[in-house]
């Protein structure tokens, strides 16, 4: 799959216990997109994505996954 923020090669990490998408990205990290926000943040553009992912790691305890959770606007 390609990451979808960087659209670098990446690993779907995905399993039955998160409803949504689970990244491993050589470039952008590990890092997960909630169903619920997953169209729209497919739908930014690209700075806006990687503003989203920050944001999502900001927010995240240490050592945990990033989790990109709300929809974000277009």
């Amino acid at each position: 799959m390609q990451c979808p923020i960087c659209g670098a090669e990446a690993e779907d990490l995905s399993s039955g216990d998160f409803d949504g998408l689970i990244v491993g990205c050589k470039r952008c990290g590990h890092y997960a997109v909630a169903d619920g926000a997953l169209n729209d943040f497919l739908r930014l553009d690209f700075d806006a994505r990687v503003a989203a992912l920050n944001d999502a790691k900001a927010a995240a305890d240490s050592g945990a996954k990033p989790v990109i959770a709300t929809a974000v606007r277009v």
